[in-house]
């Protein structure tokens, strides 16, 4: 796979996820952030090329790659650390996933679980639609998110999932568990019915205004990761 772009570059290079087979940096580009990236690279002894500008019309298919790319190998899942985990159910368009992983692990969310499927099509615009952070959490696939949740909750994790409902409460006035799990569904299919018959409490997000339709799921991890985070500040 080829990653283009200094940040998405060097968010793989940093982070250990994958191996670095190679990359190509214009020869001309000179700035703090390419020579910083070419002394990491020296550093972990990765081959690198240096080529001119007109090399890259060969090796991309498009303009974005900002003088940088790399052919790097499949990403390597992980377990979950410590910290609250959020469950991302349903969640197809990789630009809506990236944007996710993004808020999350801005607001310090470490921990995220995904459905398991093949994500090597869409890793490369995960890492730059994320600005990296695709490669800076813990993603853990699964195969039975019920049973995932189910161990985090012997383990004493609170479950959380926003439905709209006569019992859901409003999120504004939830005082969070010192250890959560958020489940949160695409715009199509929601949250299964397996995951909310596990589920300890739901909330919802009230509006400002008489609007009827639902947020997005990239809206809507916004909301919870602020209020997260500033109940954990």
């Amino acid at each position: 796979m080829i990653t283009e772009g200094a940040i998405a570059v060097k968010a793989c290079i940093n982070n250990s996820k994958r191996e670095i087979i190679e990359v190509y940096i214009d020869s001309h580009k000179k700035t703090k952030d390419f020579n910083y990236i070419r002394k990491i690279i020296k550093e972990k002894n990765i081959m690198c090329h240096e080529v001119d500008a007109e090399a890259f019309l060969s090796l991309t298919k498009g303009k974005n790659h900002g003088g940088i790319i790399a052919t790097v190998g499949p990403r390597k899942y992980d377990e979950l650390s410590e910290g609250d985990v959020f469950y991302l159910d349903g969640i197809e368009d990789p630009f809506n996933l990236a944007y996710i992983i993004r808020t999350l692990y801005a607001f310090g969310i470490k921990n995220i679980i995904l459905p398991q499927r093949d994500y090597t099509n869409m890793e490369g615009q995960l890492i730059k639609s994320s600005a990296g952070a695709f490669e800076m959490v813990n993603i853990k696939l699964t195969n039975d998110p019920v049973k995932d949740i189910k161990e985090l909750k012997s383990k004493g994790y609170k479950s959380y999932a926003l439905k709209r409902g006569d019992d859901a409460k409003d999120i504004f006035e939830e005082k969070f568990s010192d250890k959560c799990i958020f489940l949160l569904g695409g715009e199509k299919r929601g949250i299964s019915s397996a995951l909310l018959d596990i589920c300890d409490q739901f909330l919802y997000i009230p509006y400002g205004s008489d609007f009827r339709n639902s947020l997005n799921a990239a809206a809507a991890a916004d909301v919870v990761a602020t209020l997260l985070f500033g109940q954990r500040k």
